[in-house]
């Protein structure tokens, strides 16, 4: 009788952490009064255009939310002109300076896939920065990393992530 609960209680532990997920707590609520430049995020990992598909999601949720944004995501051709990351960091503050944006949102994507296997599981990991362009300083920092079960898709996971960090 024991060991029938063992093998129970194993299958449930199991079942609940196979698909874990973790999410940075106590994410930023940014002002609908500002303006906020979004930079295309540097992508880490080794799906092309990762980078570009965080950022326009972040975007989307922003003007979803009904806070003003400037894109600054550009196309596969900018990557391809980067000569480094500080670089090209320091021509988006740059040009969100000019602009007239009050912060810009930098971003990285550290995993952007579906893990192999029977369900495929979407696995979404990034970071953000939010930065005041006025005195550099960074406003807030946040991570969040989720997988998902096998009938969500990575675009669906990301838009999780970004609503968990942007309040």
């Amino acid at each position: 009788m024991i060991i029938k609960y063992k093998k129970l209680i194993f299958f449930f532990i199991f079942l609940f952490t196979s698909c874990s997920s973790t999410i940075s707590r106590g994410g930023v609520a940014l002002s609908k009064n500002k303006i906020y430049a979004i930079s295309t995020f540097w992508n880490y990992t080794e799906t092309p255009m990762a980078g570009f598909r965080a950022s326009t999601i972040i975007d989307g949720v922003l003007s979803n939310r009904g806070i003003k944004t400037i894109s600054l995501i550009g196309g596969e051709e900018e990557i391809e002109n980067v000569k480094s990351k500080e670089s090209f960091i320091r021509d988006k503050i740059n040009r969100a300076k000019e602009l007239g944006a009050d912060y810009i949102i930098l971003g990285s994507v550290q995993e952007w896939r579906y893990k192999t296997g029977i369900d495929g599981e979407p696995v979404v990991s990034y970071s953000i920065k939010v930065i005041d362009l006025k005195d550099g300083t960074v406003t807030f920092s946040g991570v969040g990393a989720k997988s998902g079960w096998g009938h969500k898709s990575i675009g669906v996971i990301a838009q999780e992530i970004a609503n968990s960090l942007i309040k």
